[in-house]
């Protein structure tokens, strides 16, 4: 099947080598035929890297439209910002493509809704690409946990600190702002957290959380903005189980970052990534884990996402990752938005039903000062 990359930004390096890996491997995987970018002198040059890792060079567009009538695409990756995700993917359903979608799934939960809807009236395929819940080791690691190897979750510990120095996250500014991303860091690395808490733990029912913008002023030396995506954000949530969570996350850290992840059940501890340590002493480490729980999936979850891709367009076999987990995720982070906007406790499914959305009605209304 053909592929294409709309999109030629950081983000599709690690999409190439998710392709790369499986080439190298032997297995089933998408002939990278096209790649778009609004930037001809970047096309060009991811281009030339395909051609260096694959050994062949797609062709070159600058008009994702374009290359949707000349490319014959089988299905597109869309690595784009925050905002266009919607439009893209319905333009693309109407081509005829199926669609892989960096996340988050859309800027916001209804523009979300709308694009698993589009997805069904065109009759077309939409997956995921979320790293937090694919490649063996998140796939081991949920399948573990809820197969009760530390029993009964009780719960979950996330915290997440970067020190940006008051410059760009990743370079970009668009980043730093709601009408372009969709919130701050909590959208941008909210939802690879909140995917991956459901996965492990089931859907969560309730949360309560506080953010805020400290700080007001961001520059990378040229340019300087003035944030209206938070920087910080500290919740609580419950699961539907009973499980508990806190989960903080920041881009306004100085001197020194931290970071680390702690699932807490009634046999003992998970460390995603590294163990997990039961209350007898007996330590498992990730190896035996993946051994145990998934020997059959590939390593590098980018790879992984395209054999997602493959297997839902040619088996109809759905997803760990699918859209409706995506937007599942991206709930509960404008649950968590919407519970410090109106400082009251939030149900994720009043989020994902439409039901409540006042922080995604500043979203809405910053996203079309943005087109005037």
């Amino acid at each position: 099947m053909k592929l294409g990359f709309i999109g030629c930004g950081v983000i599709s390096t690690a999409h190439l080598e998710g392709l790369q890996q499986l080439k190298n491997e032997g297995k089933k995987t998408f002939d990278l035929t096209a790649v778009c970018d609004l930037r001809q002198d970047r096309a060009e040059e991811f281009a030339a890297e395909v051609e260096r890792r694959l050994g062949k060079r797609p062709e070159v567009y600058t008009d994702y439209r374009r290359m949707l009538e000349e490319g014959r695409l089988d299905a597109v990756s869309i690595l784009l910002d925050h905002d266009l995700h919607h439009t893209v993917a319905e333009d693309c359903f109407a081509a005829g493509v199926h669609v892989q979608m960096q996340k988050p799934l859309a800027i916001s939960p209804s523009f979300g809704r709308k694009m698993l809807a589009d997805a069904k009236k065109y009759g077309k395929v939409m997956t995921l690409s979320e790293p937090s819940v694919l490649g063996a080791d998140n796939v081991a690691m949920a399948r573990a946990v809820r197969e009760g190897i530390i029993g009964s979750v009780y719960m979950i510990m996330d915290y997440a600190t970067v020190t940006l120095g008051r410059k760009y996250f990743a370079g970009t500014a668009w980043r730093h702002m709601k009408g372009r991303a969709g919130a701050g860091w909590i959208n941008d690395h909210g939802v690879h957290r909140t995917h991956f808490f459901t996965e492990v733990n089931g859907p969560i029912k309730e949360v309560f959380s506080y953010k805020e913008i400290f700080e007001k002023e961001l520059s990378d030396g040229e340019t300087i903005i003035r944030p209206s995506g938070e920087d910080t954000s500290v919740t609580v949530f419950r699961f539907a189980n009973g499980g508990l969570g806190h989960w903080m996350c920041s881009t306004a850290a100085h001197g020194e970052g931290t970071g680390g992840v702690w699932i807490y059940g009634s046999k003992g501890c998970f460390r995603p990534g590294q163990h997990a340590k039961l209350e007898d002493g007996t330590h498992i480490p990730m190896s035996e884990i993946i051994e145990r729980y998934a020997p059959d999936i590939v390593q590098n979850p980018f790879a992984h996402s395209y054999v997602e891709l493959w297997e839902a367009i040619a088996d109809q076999k759905e997803p760990i990752s699918s859209a409706g987990r995506g937007l599942e995720a991206l709930g509960v982070v404008f649950a968590a938005l919407e519970s410090a906007t109106i400082g009251q406790p939030v149900n994720v499914q009043d989020i994902i039903l439409g039901k409540m959305h006042a922080y995604e009605d500043s979203v809405i209304e910053e996203m079309k000062s943005f087109e005037k």
